[in-house]
C-alpha cells in the first residue's frame, strides 16, 4: 500500500453522488413531459446506452444541487494535490459526466457511456486499462457492477459497497479507503414513508366519530382497513411526489433531508414503492371495502398524481386540490362504514382545509424567505412568490373563521338537537377551533412553525390538548344531559 500509484478512477452514481443520475434524469422528463414514458420503454428496448443518450439530450441536470458524497470529494482534492490523476468513469451519459466534472474541477479526464457502449463492470474496465496500461491504478466504487474492476486495482475506495467485498480487500490488503453512511436503507424508507403524515388518513374515522357508530365492531373495522388504505396509497404517493421534487427539495432547508433528495434512499426502491404500495391498497380496498370506496381510492390517486405532477405548480388550484384530497378522506370514510355524509361536515371541511392548505404554502414561502435573505422570491416548482405570504396570511385567516361560521349554524341545526342530549356544549367547539386555528396562522407569521402544519400540530402540546379538548366536548354533548 506504500507504492506510488499515479491514477485515481471515480465511479459517478452511488459513489460521487448518492443517486443515480440516469433514473433522476428519467424522473425530471416525465415530469416535464408525462407521455415520454412510453418513449422511455421503446428506447430500453434497443438497448440502456442508448436510453441514457436519448434522456441526456432532453434533460439538463442541476449539478450544484446533487448529493455529494463529501468525505469522497475531500479525499480526492487532497490526492490531486499530491500530484494523482483523476478519471471520472461512469456509466452515466457523457454529457452528464462532463457536466459534474466541470462543476467539481478536480477531475483530469472523463470517461463515460454514449449512445453505443455502456460503460459498466467489465466494458468500464476495459476502458481503464486502455489509458493505464501496465500500470497501477485505484477504483472507487459502490456496486456489484464494480466488483471485476475492484479486482484489478492495485487498491480499492469504497463507498457503502458490500461487506463481502470490503472484507476481501482487507485481508487482501487493498482496502484504500472506506467510506459507510450510518443511516440504514430500512430507516430511510420508513422516513420516506412519512409514517408520520398518516395523522392526515384519520379523517376517514370522522363519519365513525359523528355517526356515533364506534360501538359496532364490524363498522369501525371496515373505518381501520379504511384508514390503511389511505395510508399505504398517500404513502406511495409521497415516493412519487418526492422523486418526482428532487430538485427543489435539495435547495429547501428543511426538505433536502428527505432521504431520496440526500441520496440515503436508492431512487430503484423510490420507483419500487411508488408502484407497490398504491397497488396493494386498491387490492385491500377491492377485496374488503364496498366498490364505492374502491372508486374513491382511486379517485385520490389519480387526483395526487395530478397535484404532483401538475397542479401543485399552479397558484390556488394547488390549494384547492389539497383541500379536495382532505375532504376526499372523510367522503371516503363514510362510504366505508356506508353511513350519509352531512352536508354541514361537508363545509365545515372545505374551509378549514383550505385555511390549512394556504397555511402550508405560508411556512414554505416564509422558509423560503428567511433562507435565502429575500435573495430569491420564486418558490421553486410552486406558483408563488414571497410577496403572496401578506395575502395568504388573510385567506387563511378568512377560511377558518368561515368553517367556524358554518359549525355555529350546524349548532342551531335541528340535526343537532336529535343527535346529542347536551347539544348547547358544542359551543365550545367554536372558541376551540378559532383560538387553535388563530394560534397556529400567528405561529406560522412568527417563523414558529418549521415545516408542515401537520406535524406541528402532532408535537405540539397545545393543540395535543385542542384535540383532547374537542373529543371531551362531543363525547359530552352526546352522553350527558345538562
Amino acid at each position: 500500500m506504500n507504492k506510488e500509484v499515479k491514477y485515481i478512477f471515480v465511479d459517478l452514481d452511488g459513489t460521487l453522488i448518492r443517486t443515480d443520475l440516469f433514473l433522476e434524469s428519467i424522473l425530471k422528463l416525465i415530469k416535464q413531459k408525462p407521455l415520454y414514458i412510453f418513449q422511455i420503454f421503446f428506447w430500453l428496448l434497443q438497448g440502456r446506452q442508448l436510453a441514457k443518450a436519448k434522456v441526456a439530450n432532453l434533460v439538463e441536470i442541476n449539478v450544484e444541487s446533487l448529493p455529494y458524497t463529501t468525505e469522497l470529494v475531500d479525499y480526492l482534492k487532497v490526492q490531486k494535490k499530491q500530484g494523482k490523476r483523476l478519471i471520472l468513469a461512469t456509466a452515466s451519459n457523457q454529457t452528464f459526466a462532463n457536466t459534474v466534472a466541470k462543476y467539481l474541477g478536480i477531475f483530469d479526464q472523463v470517461i463515460a457511456s454514449d449512445s453505443t457502449n455502456n460503460l459498466k463492470g467489465t466494458n468500464k474496465l476495459a476502458s481503464i486499462q486502455s489509458i493505464v496500461g501496465s500500470d497501477d491504478f485505484i477504483y472507487a466504487g459502490d456496486s456489484l457492477a464494480d466488483r471485476p474492476i475492484w479486482q484489478k486495482a492495485y487498491s480499492n475506495i469504497f463507498v457503502d459497497a458490500p461487506i463481502k467485498d470490503i472484507e476481501k480487500a482487507r485481508r487482501n490488503g487493498k482496502a484504500e479507503k472506506i467510506i459507510t453512511h450510518t443511516q440504514s436503507t430500512g430507516i430511510a424508507f420508513i422516513k420516506a414513508m412519512r409514517i408520520h403524515q398518516w395523522v392526515k388518513n384519520l379523517l376517514v374515522f370522522v363519519p365513525l366519530f359523528t355517526s356515533h357508530s364506534y360501538y359496532e365492531p364490524a363498522t369501525a373495522f371496515s373505518a381501520l382497513i379504511a384508514f390503511f388504505c389511505f395510508s399505504i396509497c398517500a404513502s406511495g404517493g409521497y415516493f412519487l411526489n418526492d422523486m418526482l421534487d428532487l430538485e427543489a427539495d435539495r435547495s429547501h432547508s428543511t426538505k433536502r433531508f428527505r432521504p431520496l433528495a440526500a441520496g440515503t434512499l436508492p431512487l430503484s426502491i423510490g420507483i419500487a414503492s411508488a408502484i407497490i404500495l398504491p397497488l396493494l391498497s386498491f387490492i385491500l380496498a377491492w377485496l374488503l371495502l364496498p366498490l364505492s370506496f374502491f372508486i374513491i381510492l382511486i379517485f385520490y390517486y389519480i387526483a395526487i398524481n395530478a397535484y404532483s405532477f401538475i397542479i401543485k405548480q399552479v397558484s390556488t388550484a394547488d390549494v384547492m386540490t389539497l383541500a379536495i384530497l382532505y375532504t376526499t378522506r372523510i367522503v371516503a370514510g363514510s362510504v366505508a362504514i356506508g353511513v350519509a355524509l352531512s352536508s354541514w361536515l361537508l363545509s365545515f371541511s372545505i374551509f378549514i382545509f383550505v385555511s390549512l392548505a394556504y397555511l402550508k404554502r405560508y411556512i414554505e414561502l416564509y422558509s423560503l424567505s428567511e433562507a435565502t435573505n429575500h435573495s430569491v422570491n420564486k418558490a421553486i416548482g410552486r406558483g408563488y412568490s414571497v410577496s403572496d405570504q401578506e395575502t395568504m396570511f388573510t385567506l387563511g385567516i378568512a377560511n377558518i373563521t368561515a368553517s367556524v361560521l358554518v359549525l355555529s349554524l350546524y349548532i342551531n341545526s335541528e340535526e343537532v338537537i336529535s343527535l346529542y342530549q347536551s347539544p348547547q356544549l358544542l359551543w365550545i367547539l367554536c372558541f376551540l377551533i378559532l383560538y387553535w386555528g388563530n394560534r397556529v396562522w400567528v405561529g406560522a407569521r412568527r417563523g414558529k412553525i418549521a415545516d408542515d402544519p401537520i406535524v406541528f400540530a402532532i408535537k405540539d402540546r397545545v393543540s395535543q390538548l385542542v384535540g383532547l379538548g374537542f373529543l371531551i366536548v362531543v363525547l359530552s354533548a352526546k352522553y350527558f344531559q345538562i
